[in-house]
């Protein structure tokens, strides 16, 4: 087992992206930068978990390796300011083990060790990945019980803009890194200062305003498609409201489609062809004369398609055009004109009418 904690403020290590991303319950990002910049020293020792999971950790390696007929090796290796202590490497793939008590049904959950192996695989050139989840018991029983490990594949294309938001991450903490050894004084605040802060939440707010906003517009055009098959079951064409007349678009016929096929014909019926050919900028066939003067032999050539009709739907206009066009008139004192506009709002747009 690797001593990490050695030399661990000289470098950026795959335990420090879930920190430097801001979703680690184990530690806040600005106390990583106090430690790395030799302000403040890491006092963590590890615990009764940490323990668990060096004692572990060799053991699961050990079966896969035997499950798996492959050599996982831990590996170390120092590229510039990052610092790759993996749990087992080998030519083509990184392993990384965990122990914990949270056990989730999808990877994509295990964000906080996912980040990590991606981060390894990229520094070590490894396109493949494996995630063991190992799940703790209550007692901590230390004997390896192979129901209680899972295994997940990664592949690195399958996470690219993951690993975008890894290398962003570690590109931003690089350079407030450096602002803070070179001054030693400034705060958090100063790092991020407050009014980006608040753009930043105020935008996470209207995110959240535009997928409620996109909802209802499902739930609204979902009540539209059953207001219109009710209206359809009564054979009611119109509904009025207070505020909006709601009728009811019938389907559109559908569209028999007749294809000749041109070429077939030309190719077994030449003379026939020529006769029913004339030139201009190039050579045209006269299908339409052909069809009348040839019907029995004009069907071997054409095969038909359907076209279907464009779907019904509900339409909406205003119910009370003349109260909203007089209380809009009004904002208006200075217009002159003999023409009265009249607007009317629906599904496929706005219409004018004068």
């Amino acid at each position: 087992m690797q001593n990490v904690k050695v030399d661990r403020d000289k470098y950026i290590g795959g335990s420090d992206i879930p920190i430097i991303m801001g979703i680690s319950s184990f530690k806040k990002r600005w106390e990583l930068l106090q430690e790395k910049a030799g302000l403040v020293e890491d006092t963590f020792e590890g615990n009764i978990y940490t323990e668990y999971g060096n004692i572990l950790e060799p053991k699961i390696r050990d079966f896969i390796n035997q499950d798996l007929k492959d050599k996982f090796v831990e590996g170390k290796d120092i590229i510039g300011d990052i610092r790759c202590h993996t749990d087992g490497i080998n030519k083509t793939t990184i392993l990384e083990i965990k122990t914990t008590s949270q056990i989730y049904s999808t990877l994509e959950e295990y964000k906080v060790y996912l980040v990590q192996l991606l981060f390894y695989m990229k520094y070590t050139k490894r396109k493949k990945g494996k995630l063991a989840v190992y799940e703790r018991p209550e007692n901590f029983n230390k004997d390896f019980d192979e129901s209680r490990l899972t295994i997940y594949d990664i592949d690195i294309k399958d996470y690219k803009p993951l690993l975008d938001e890894i290398d962003l991450a570690v590109d931003d903490f690089r350079n407030d890194l450096r602002r803070l050894k070179e001054n030693p004084f400034i705060t958090e605040t100063d790092l991020e200062p407050k009014e980006l802060i608040e753009k930043a939440k105020r935008i996470e707010e209207l995110e959240k305003e535009l997928k409620i906003y996109e909802e209802k517009v499902k739930e609204r055009d979902n009540l539209k498609l059953e207001l219109k098959v009710d209206l359809d079951r009564i054979g009611k064409k119109q509904l009025k409201t207070s505020t909006y007349n709601f009728t009811r678009v019938a389907d559109g016929k559908d569209t028999i489609i007749e294809n000749f096929d041109e070429e077939k014909f030309k190719k077994e019926n030449d003379e026939l062809y020529k006769k029913y050919s004339y030139e201009e900028t190039s050579i045209i066939f006269d299908l339409e004369k052909f069809k009348k003067e040839n019907d029995e032999i004009s069907k071997q050539y054409i095969t038909t398609s359907v076209k279907k009709g464009k779907s019904g739907y509900l339409k909406m206009t205003i119910s009370n055009l003349c109260g909203s066009f007089d209380l809009y008139a009004s904002r208006l004192p200075m217009i002159r004109s003999p023409f009265i506009i009249v607007v009317c709002i629906d599904s496929d747009g706005i219409t004018a009418l004068i």
